[in-house]
């Protein structure tokens, strides 16, 4: 906030906004910023394995199993009162808000918090407008660059205290931690969306704007009407979950029903980032659904932020939605490199009974089996609509309980399309976007002074070898043309390789640019040898690149000084020569620069040497 002075009132959102101070969108290329990163994601990863927080939570939050369980039952009126979930009469559904990837611009953060708020939303094809939701579900990554409490005020409360502060708070948020949230070890995290584990705080102490925070610890399992719950998991750092974790939710799917409808969110959409990495099949999304399948509970959809983009996976066989909705208002993922068809391991029994004769099964009944799941829709039939998105929800949810006849025989409204594509932007939009990376130095200024400084080091270092030691013989600083300046380059191997053999320092600079652009290849896809030779092949052919183009630049700077340095250097001998030639000879012109510029000084020292009292003459 502003600065104000004291005996003054706290200033208004309008006095922040005029003061131009608020947040901006995070510079991710500044390389001050990426070093401090590297460091709190160095800390980070190894104190987040010896003081996991989330065992912390578990110790601190002792309360009776039923209670752990029930705690956020919102199908008991009884048991929240005012904050018990809305459903609507007639149709039986109720609302929740989804949000992952927010907390980078002060504008953005703010024009998502404003449209939740609004109890509204026209959108062009519905018939009926969205209403808000009762609930809001934060999938990760709330605050950027890391998250303090500082930023999480700046980035994150005021936005969304300023687009909606009712005099109550009854809309309630539930929030899972993402790796920015976990750079401070979660403290901050924890501060703001737990406090609800302190027993002095009377369960409910903390609000971000009109929405308050439910949780006690950073992971959940909240019930919802007509046999359906949501499963928030922690993941940290870490591919596996804690043990209080799982504690936590296999406690939780003994008391569901079989056939009960189960959503899953994380922060990170592990469903790609296995696919992509060749995760195994312990990652924590195959744990969890190991643990929700083991109680007959049916998996509907699993969502997560992290990428920030929207895309949707969906297979026939399972019926199961993998979204990816991590469009909170940070900058944009691209579309077009997604896969059209991934593969996801998948929980599959080995045996309809377990040894032990149990028909359930134990947590070695199941074994992964590879389903491939499609960014296509696969519509129903050719022709096939969907009506408005109550119409949606009815025929995701019947047959529930509560519907009446009359609401189920109701007439459909104007009917939407049912979409193909399920990414957005979509892969041609994204496509196109990309060729604004063009500019990216006039977007990074600081990342590209960076990268410059590197390159003028060790171009400087490679000529202060080449005249020390005579390597071009003298071919290098007499580029007079443009053919000498290709000659010059084309023997570049030569001379470069026998810079390198003389001078460590340059080798060393060299094999370091050689090993970062080789680590900075993906190649995640490639299993074993393959992928240290794609890395080193792709790594070092974009290293060449580099190299070439740096030492044919700094060639073209050598050009241009031969062209430009002697008249240059004549010029400025024949105004040395004018202004230190004799008074006679000297110009006119010359005469009167020397006057302007000696007279003011040697006022000055006569004014110096009366107020000294020395005598004016000598020294």
């Amino acid at each position: 906030m502003a600065d104000i002075p004291n005996g003054q009132s706290p200033a208004t959102p309008l006095d922040e906004l005029r003061s131009g101070r608020l947040p901006k969108m995070v510079a991710w290329y500044n390389p001050q910023l990426l070093a401090r990163i590297g460091v709190r994601t160095i800390i980070s990863n190894v104190f987040g394995q010896y003081a996991d927080r989330r065992l912390l939570q578990a110790a601190t939050d002792q309360v009776s199993e039923d209670e752990l369980v029930h705690r956020y039952d919102f199908t008991d009126p009884a048991r929240h009162g005012e904050l018990a979930l809305a459903t609507d009469p007639a149709t039986g559904t109720f609302w929740l808000d989804y949000i992952a990837d927010t907390g980078d611009g002060f504008d953005n953060t703010f024009a998502m918090a404003y449209l939740m708020a609004k109890d509204e939303i026209e959108v062009a094809g519905v018939a009926a407008p969205l209403r808000h939701g009762d609930i809001l579900l934060m999938g990760g990554d709330q605050c950027y660059p890391q998250a303090t409490r500082e930023e999480y005020r700046k980035r994150l409360t005021d936005p969304f205290a300023w687009a909606f502060s009712p005099w109550k708070s009854t809309r309630k948020l539930f929030a899972l931690p993402g790796n920015h949230d976990w750079y401070d070890g979660l403290a901050a995290f924890d501060s703001l969306f737990c406090a609800s584990r302190d027993r002095l705080a009377g369960g409910h102490p903390t609000s971000i704007g009109g929405w308050r925070c439910m949780q006690h610890r950073s992971y959940w399992a909240i019930k919802l009407p007509h046999n359906w719950w949501i499963w928030g998991a922690d993941i940290q750092f870490s591919k596996y979950l804690d043990a209080s974790q799982v504690s936590y939710f296999k406690a939780v799917a003994g008391r569901m029903k079989p056939g009960d409808n189960l959503i899953i969110c994380m922060a990170e959409p592990q469903w790609m980032i296995a696919d992509l990495q060749e995760k195994d099949d312990e990652q924590n999304l195959y744990q969890i659904a190991e643990i929700a399948q083991n109680a007959g509970v049916v998996i509907r959809a699993a969502i997560a932020g992290d990428w920030h983009h929207y895309n949707r996976y969906n297979d026939g066989k399972l019926g199961i939605e993998f979204i990816t909705a991590g469009g909170g208002g940070a900058f944009m993922h691209p579309t077009h490199v997604l896969r059209s068809t991934i593969e996801v391991r998948w929980p599959a029994r080995k045996t309809e009974v377990a040894p032990d004769g149990n028909a359930e099964g134990g947590a070695h009944a199941w074994k992964p089996a590879p389903i491939n799941v499609s960014l296509k829709n696969k519509p129903k039939s050719a022709g096939t609509v969907i009506g408005d998105v109550a119409e949606v929800v009815r025929d995701a949810i019947e047959p529930i309980e509560g519907v009446s006849a009359s609401a189920k025989a109701a007439p459909k409204a104007q009917a939407l399309s049912r979409l193909d594509s399920t990414c957005y932007p979509d892969k041609t939009k994204s496509f196109l976007l990309g060729f604004r990376n063009i500019a990216f130095p006039f977007y990074n200024k600081w990342f590209a002074f960076g990268i410059g400084f590197i390159y003028w080091l060790i171009t400087w270092q490679f000529y202060n070898i080449v005249e020390r030691d005579d390597i071009s013989a003298g071919r290098i600083d007499a580029v007079q043309t443009m053919s000498d300046w290709f000659g010059t380059f084309v023997s570049l191997p030569i001379y470069l390789g026998q810079a390198v053999f003389v001078s460590i320092s340059l080798a060393a600079m060299l094999i370091a640019l050689c090993a970062a652009l080789c680590n900075y290849v993906d190649a995640v896809d490639k299993p074993g040898m393959k992928r240290t030779l794609t890395k080193l092949s792709v790594g070092g052919a974009h290293a060449a690149a580099h190299i070439l183009v740096m030492f044919a630049v700094g060639f073209l700077f050598v050009l241009v000084n031969n062209k430009i340095a002697p008249p240059v250097i004549r010029a400025v001998e024949r105004v040395q020569v004018a202004a230190y030639a004799s008074p006679e000879q000297r110009p006119v012109f010359w005469q009167r620069v020397a006057r302007r510029l000696l007279e003011p000084l040697a006022d000055e020292r006569l004014q110096q040497r009366k107020a000294s009292g020395r005598p004016l003459g000598g020294y």
